[in-house]
């Protein structure tokens, strides 16, 4: 009989061995919603265009699907990590931030003196913000275990943050880091049940703080505040025209300007007039989104927002990162966080490492895990390297070309090359169209021109096109170009200047003293020597046409 029950044993524990070597050769992996609404969004930003694909911008793109891809099956250990790199890149910004305030360093700007490693100081801020979050986090996590040394230092860590993002005087970066800090006290306060209001009361008390926060920083730069407005309205314009699956992924910047300039046409006394200007973003990332996507893509991310938030927290960390999303989704109301690459990269990083519903679970062989990972990284590696290859030699020798204001035949057919795969690509086009046109051969300069004002148009390129068929003496096209121009900035002198010089080649006197007229009277924003200059031959002419009549 014993040597039968040690022969029982025996067995089940050769079968939970063997469970257990066979467990070991195969891996448990999940797919939560997220996952599933991040790649609709991807399908739909592919499917859905207003402008085809631009391929010096794929990396972008891949980089961050990589990056999304290494979080999300990373151990979660091994994220806490991440949020120690978020302070420290929010203390290496503050510290660029400082030499620049000390002018021993240069900003990326030449309108503001602080911007940090970015080209303006509004993405610095938003950085900052989300970096402040954080650092509360490792505050509250050190009181909690008691490390006063680290306490004290995140502390000090903290304050250092907070005077960077004062000092970026990014008004959508202070909002954010002030409604952040709010939700993660308020989530604090309800996790220590220590909340001795009304939780209904205290929630009006937080609303009624950020509103006149708000209101209070509006004042600070009105006019940029009411530039924001138009462009939000006009924005508001394009979404009633193109409600339900958007104009397409591209479209809002190949179709904004248009739309302000016919705002103006229409409101011709606005007193947005002296405010309007070439815009390249909206300053509201979902009004972006519905714009080029419509209200289908809006509901798709707001489902994805929905269920990262709608997760129940487990420890600390999920906290931190629920309030460090909700301070990037707040500045992403006054602000271009998706248009800003490292901000871009954060606002993944922060998606990845936060939860959410699991739908499903299987399992798969460590080798074929292995394998997959493998063929996938290598593939989006490659990509990636090809496409950042096309941007950065497409744009080294476009700057090399606007550095010596001239094109070498090298140069020319370098870029012939690389044409049709950096064409669509805003960014490229816009500085390509900029740079000295004179040495291309004639028919390539309408192309460059056309395709640019196609994905991204503006008033200098308008103006340059007017000039382009002012030469070929289309006189037609070439007022076409100019009124656009200057219905697209009215208090730029430029493009209705254009057109009291076009009336006078045509031989329009009438219609060039009736232009002159109405640019004496044009409201300026900055009157600079070139205005003035403009405006002493406007009236040099009226007064040779004036004497001419007189005699007459």
């Amino acid at each position: 009989r014993d040597r039968s029950v040690s022969r029982g044993l025996g067995d089940v524990y050769k079968r939970q061995m063997y469970l257990i070597n066979s467990m070991k050769s195969y891996s448990i992996e999940n797919i939560r919603i997220q996952d599933i609404l991040l790649i609709s969004i991807c399908i739909l930003l592919f499917l859905n265009r207003a402008v085809p694909i631009d391929y010096s911008s794929i990396w972008r793109v891949t980089v961050l699907c990589l990056i999304y891809t290494c979080i999300r099956i990373m151990p979660k250990r091994q994220c806490y990590c991440l949020l120690y790199i978020v302070c420290i890149w929010g203390i290496t910004e503050v510290i660029i931030s400082t030499l620049q305030k000390v002018n021993y360093l240069e900003s990326n700007h030449h309108d503001f003196g602080i911007t940090g490693t970015f080209g303006n100081p509004g993405p610095l801020g938003g950085l900052l913000a989300v970096c402040w979050i954080v650092s509360i986090f490792f505050i509250y996590e050190n009181i909690q275990n008691k490390h006063r040394i680290l306490t004290l230092s995140f502390c000090m860590i903290a304050c250092f943050i907070l005077y960077g993002l004062l000092l970026s005087g990014s008004r959508a970066g202070w909002t954010a880091a002030l409604v952040g800090s709010m939700i993660f006290l308020w989530q604090w306060l309800k996790r220590k049940h220590t909340i001795k209001v009304k939780p209904t009361l205290l929630k009006s008390g937080f609303l009624l703080i950020i509103t006149v926060f708000i209101i209070s920083i509006y004042f600070i730069r009105r006019d940029s505040a009411d530039g924001r407005l138009l462009i939000w309205y006009n924005t508001i314009k394009m979404i009633e025209d193109y409600p339900l699956f958007g104009i397409g992924t591209g479209g809002w910047q190949a179709n904004y300007m248009l739309y302000q300039a016919e705002y103006f046409l229409q409101a011709t006394n606005s007193p947005y007039t002296l405010l309007a200007d070439n815009i390249f973003y909206t300053y509201n990332e979902f009004l972006y989104i519905t714009a080029e996507q419509g209200i289908v893509g809006l509901v798709v991310v707001s489902w994805l927002f929905y269920a990262l938030f709608s997760y129940k927290e487990k420890n600390n960390t999920d906290h931190c990162l629920k309030s460090a999303l909700t301070t990037f989704l707040v500045f992403s109301f006054f602000s271009y966080p998706g248009q800003v690459f490292p901000l871009e990269i954060l606002f993944i990083s922060i998606i990845g490492m936060m939860k959410s519903k699991t739908i499903k679970v299987f399992t798969i062989s460590i080798l074929a895990k292995y394998i997959v990972r493998s063929i996938a990284s290598i593939s989006i590696i490659c990509i990636s390297i090809w496409s950042y290859h096309i941007y950065h030699k497409t744009f080294t020798t476009i700057i090399r070309i606007v550095d010596k204001n001239k094109i070498s035949e090298e140069a020319h057919s370098q870029l012939s090359t690389l044409y049709p795969l950096f064409c669509y690509n805003p960014q490229l086009m816009y500085i390509y169209s900029k740079s000295s046109l004179e040495d291309y051969p004639l028919n390539t300069k309408p192309q460059i021109l056309q395709t640019a004002a196609r994905i991204a148009p503006n008033s200098e390129l308008y103006i340059k096109m007017g000039d382009f068929w002012k030469q070929k003496r289309d006189y037609a096209q070439a007022e076409a170009c100019y009124q656009t121009a200057a219905a697209m900035t009215p208090h730029h002198i430029t493009p209705s200047y254009k057109l009291f010089q076009l009336y006078i080649d045509k031989g329009n006197i009438n219609a060039a003293i009736d232009m002159g007229n109405y640019l004496l009277k044009q409201p300026i924003k900055k009157k600079g020597t070139k205005a003035l200059r403009m405006e002493a031959e406007i009236l040099e002419f009226l007064h040779k046409e004036k004497n001419i009549k007189k005699t007459q």
